[in-house]
């Protein structure tokens, strides 16, 4: 279907983005193409529909040259497109005529069309959403509508860049649904993406690395090479890390990718006889031995017994050394589902929260629309059922309803590492641009230490204290320089250049950029990985108190994710309090001391990581999922493994679990 003959590319003459590639792609496979960030995996994929063409070498789709302006239309309707940002491909103001942008273009019948817009945009699971607007739609929503769109084009060939680095796990999962139903019915795909689970299921893995193909072959072959990926920033998906380990311990395991079959084996390698009863009561004195179990067992203690489901069952105590600095109310998952529940301060504490909410809901409406909304705000007062007398509509009853919180309470303190979580179109970004007062409250206050964001002469001052970075914070860059963009801030503060300079120098140290070597070049030709470190660095030069983060790491490779996570953990440790909003739930477990999650624009769950990814099944109804370990975990105690339900497991501890159970022949070292 596509043929790649020592095929060279530069942009600029001098650097070699594409270095002798030669790559064949038959009709009907599976390919995904793996690498770190600049090893050349977008450039490849513009090069299979013509959206680039080689300075060297050739490129033929379907035997059709892309060097040949004749085919360039044939090309382009045979091989769909889907890129990493979806604002680089949408075109229109409404979700149907965007969707049928393509296939108007290609000629489809106008009876026709209604069918394609219908039918894509069910498969990403936007039925109805037909005359809603784009600029309306979460980052995740719009990478659906962009995908529906090159369905609708119903193409031979699908190429994805990263083009599920913005969806919820859900979203996710939905994405290689539908990719394995078009590949069974026979279309060829060809997927980059840094998530090692999605390249499990390709027929073929090609690995780049400097313009170069540098490892080739079936998913069971390459994946499995742990110390390889690693030098080239990738990681080994998180069976194959799990097997690894327990090979290590000895026991006899073999070497997966797959996280369903590496389940099968253990469960075969186990000794089902010699396993221990599990004792409630042994369990909880067991569960002392973690952070996770301490917590446990004081909430037994408490009376609060974790089976009930609950997602906030956590209750500060201060003769306790890890008790969080708020209370949390033991409202069950069902309470939280209506609406109910918030974080307040603990009881009788004299420290003022640095970001309040309280009662608050927000529409995206007119100027009109919403001062109408005040006055009826006005009358009907701040209660919490106030959201009824002004007439608000039930939240979800349409997809043309506007409302993206509704009725919300909580606290963040300071020192709080506070992550938040939920599905596409949950409300996640609109909160925190609520947070430092760029959007203000249809209903309800939000407060910043302790001032309200309605008054727009203090919320302009407070945004020096509450700093965002928004998704692809490198968007934020647009400065001659690097010393210029960083100090743009600071000027506004009215600060003299003297201070200007020192923060510039601090801030670019705080993100490990060297002041000496940047400081005079410009942010756009700088490396994607440092453009997003110089737009961090700019936010952290205003000196905030709050840093708030909206998918800080989504499309950078497993290296750079990890040492953006270890900065964002340092700033943290250093004093900043973090609010951070990510679909990988690794992260917030690995990094967070209390999790929010929203369903539809309201509060679904709070609590410590602990608390709320207990509440698996929970979590899988709206959307999320859970930390691999966890993950993995359940569904061994789902084949009989026995695993405590009461510990939120990370790759060591389960690794520790099992190894502790009798295999049937274990030859340890």
């Amino acid at each position: 279907m596509i043929d790649l003959e020592h095929v060279s590319f530069s942009y600029d003459g001098e650097t070699i983005v594409l270095d002798g590639i030669s790559l064949r792609i038959e009709q009907g496979e599976f390919l995904c193409v793996l690498g770190g960030n600049g090893s050349g995996k977008s450039t490849l994929a513009k090069h299979l529909n013509a959206l680039f063409i080689p300075d060297e070498g050739r490129v033929t789709v379907d035997g059709h040259d892309t060097a040949d302006p004749s085919y360039t239309y044939l090309i382009r309707s045979t091989v769909g497109m889907v890129f990493q940002n979806p604002d680089d491909q949408l075109v229109a103001s409404l979700i149907e005529n965007d969707v049928a942008f393509g296939p108007e273009n290609l000629g489809v019948p106008t009876e026709q069309l209604r069918q394609r817009v219908t039918d894509s945009l069910a498969e990403v699971g936007l039925m109805g959403f037909e005359r809603k607007e784009t600029t309306a739609l979460s980052g995740g929503q719009k990478q659906r509508v962009a995908i529906a769109g090159v369905l609708a084009m119903e193409p031979r060939v699908l190429v994805l860049d990263e083009a599920s680095s913005m969806l919820d796990p859900r979203g996710r999962k939905g994405l290689m649904r539908v990719c394995q139903e078009l590949h069974e019915a026979g279309m060829t795909i060809v997927m980059i993406t840094h998530f090692m689970e999605e390249a499990t299921l390709a027929d073929r893995v090609v690995v780049l690395k400097d313009g170069r193909v540098c490892m080739e072959g079936a998913p069971q072959d390459v994946l499995v090479r742990a110390d390889e990926l690693e030098g080239l920033n990738l990681e080994a998906p998180f069976a194959c890390e799990v097997s690894s380990d327990l090979r290590k311990r000895g026991l006899p395991v073999r070497t997966e990718v797959d996280e369903d079959v590496l389940a099968q084996a253990i469960v075969d390698a186990l000794d089902t006889d010699a396993f221990p009863a599990l004792d409630a009561t042994d369990d909880r004195m067991a569960a002392h031995e973690t952070t996770g179990g301490r917590r446990l067992a004081d909430q037994a203690a408490d009376g609060t017994e974790p089976a009930t489901g609950t997602a906030q069952a956590l209750k500060s105590s201060p003769e306790r050394e890890d008790a969080p600095a708020y209370a949390a109310s033991p409202t069950s998952f069902a309470a939280f589902d209506a609406g109910a529940g918030a974080c307040a301060p603990a009881e009788g504490s004299a420290v003022q929260p640095l970001i309040q909410f309280e009662n608050v809901s927000f529409a995206y409406l007119s100027a009109a629309e919403r001062r109408k909304m005040k006055k009826r705000a006005r009358r009907a007062g701040t209660g919490p059922d106030a959201s009824a007398a002004m007439g608000m509509p039930a939240w979800g009853n349409s997809p043309d309803n506007l409302w993206a919180l509704h009725d919300l309470s909580f606290t963040v303190h300071e020192g709080d590492f506070l992550g938040i979580a939920g599905h596409t179109g949950s409300g996640k970004s609109t909160l925190l641009q609520l947070m430092n007062g760029l959007l203000e409250p249809t209903h309800g206050r939000v407060l910043v230490e302790g001032t309200d964001t309605a008054d727009k002469r203090a919320a302009t001052a407070l945004r020096g204290h509450v700093g965002l970075v928004f998704q692809y914070p490198e968007h934020q860059l647009f400065a001659a320089t690097v010393y210029e963009d960083v100090a743009f801030g600071p000027r506004n503060l009215g600060l003299s250049s003297g201070e200007v300079d020192a923060r510039v120098r601090s801030s670019l140290a705080q993100v490990g950029l060297s002041f000496n070597e940047l400081h005079d070049k410009s942010p756009f030709e700088l490396s994607g990985g440092q453009q997003r470190r110089v737009a961090f660095a700019g936010v952290l030069a205003m000196s905030p108190r709050t840093l708030i983060l909206d998918e800080p790491v989504a499309g950078l490779d497993p290296r750079a994710r990890a040492e953006f996570l270890e900065l964002i953990r340092g700033l943290h440790e250093d004093g900043l309090t973090v609010v951070m909003v990510s679909h990988d739930m690794d992260d917030l477990a690995n990094l967070c001391s209390r999790l929010l999650v929203l369903k539809e624009g309201e509060l679904f769950a709070s609590g410590t990581p602990q608390a709320v990814f207990l509440q698996g099944s929970a979590l899988k109804n709206v959307g999320l999922g859970l930390p691999a370990p966890q993950r993995f975990a359940l569904a061994l105690r789902d084949a009989g493994v026995p695993l405590r339900p009461d510990v939120l497991y990370d790759r060591a501890t389960l690794v520790d679990a099992l190894a502790a159970l009798p295999w049937k022949e274990v030859a340890r070292p």
